[in-house]
């Protein structure tokens, strides 16, 4: 049961499928029950502890925009005398406020797909939220390049506040301008401050990484493929982009969503990526379109929405029957 699809109407139905889906794959319901005008839902896996909570018209806290959907974060333990947003090692910015990535706009009737992989871990959701737009949310473990604490990783389809997707002047949501552009992408470090997180014990600092290009919400930085620059050298993403689909035989490979951790000197080094989870231009693929690569079958989807606010910058999961 590794692949999932159906319609939901409401959040909470959203949310319910996600926790029937997760545990027949293996994980751990530590907390299904009310919160506020929605659910809390509390899963673990290991030593992966993951919360989510299902809103309609609900800020994640003050400072955010009131959303529609579900709201995601992580910590390092479990603690059942306290709700899905306070759990111990959660996700805080550095004012010690919560901090949570998620699905939002949600609509009265959504088609959603679920995916559950394995070594590493990994569950996707994604909902087609209105007719051809797409969001996401994500969380698993990264594939490590080392043996080393950490792992963890949320990712959203984009931060629960007012800035989504346009900006004057420019086409390109990914590429176009740097400022919270584009984070339907996931791990899309092109955004200023990230909506996106890694939790990471390097340099004697044991926490949560944000993904993003600067700013970081959580004081510490990680990066993927998209980071802002001036030319296609300065981003993995912009010179895997220049030069997909292959011009020869129209075929776009993939690239998996490599992560860096930010170091003392100001570098950054790697320290995993996600196999089942890659990048894709889906110049040639329709959204949630199943492809075959060798063995293995593949889904494409686009950022957000195909050749509209996310052009043809895309992704791709494995699909295992």
């Amino acid at each position: 049961m590794a692949y999932q699809t159906g319609t939901a109407t409401t959040p909470d139905q959203l949310l319910d499928a996600l926790r029937v889906f997760a545990v027949a794959n293996g994980w751990t319901e530590l907390r299904w029950s009310p919160s506020g005008a929605g659910q809390q839902l509390s899963l673990s896996k290991g030593s992966l502890y993951v919360h989510l909570k299902s809103a309609i018209n609900e800020r994640l806290r003050s400072g955010y925009s009131n959303v529609t959907g579900i709201f995601l974060t992580a910590s390092t333990a479990w603690d059942s005398a306290q709700p899905w947003n306070n759990q111990p090692g959660t996700i805080r910015d550095t004012s010690n406020r919560i901090e949570a990535c998620g699905l939002y706009e949600v609509s009265a009737a959504n088609t959603y797909h679920l995916f559950a992989l394995t070594a590493p871990e990994m569950i996707l959701l994604v909902a087609e939220v209105s007719p051809g737009v797409y969001h996401h949310l994500a969380f698993g473990e990264l594939a490590k390049f080392g043996a080393y604490a950490g792992g963890l990783f949320v990712s959203g389809a984009y931060g629960s506040d007012g800035y989504t997707y346009t900006y004057s002047g420019y086409t390109d949501y990914v590429f176009g301008y740097n400022l919270d552009r584009h984070a339907g992408l996931p791990f899309n470090d092109y955004k200023y401050y990230g909506m996106n997180y890694l939790k990471a014990t390097v340099d004697g600092f044991d926490g949560w990484f944000s993904v993003c290009s600067n700013s970081p919400k959580t004081g510490k930085r990680a990066r993927a493929l998209f980071e802002a620059g001036s030319n296609s050298n300065a981003s993995l993403g912009r010179m895997w982009f220049s030069r997909v689909p292959n011009t020869l035989n129209g075929v776009a490979p993939m690239v998996p969503f490599y992560l860096f951790v930010e170091r003392p000197d100001g570098f950054f080094s790697p320290f995993g990526y996600t196999p089942h989870l890659r990048y894709l231009n889906i110049t040639h693929y329709a959204p949630a379109e199943t492809f075959q690569l060798g063995a293995e079958q593949w889904m494409a989807f686009p950022a957000h929405s195909k050749n509209g606010k996310s052009g043809v910058h895309g992704y791709a999961v494995r699909k295992v029957l």
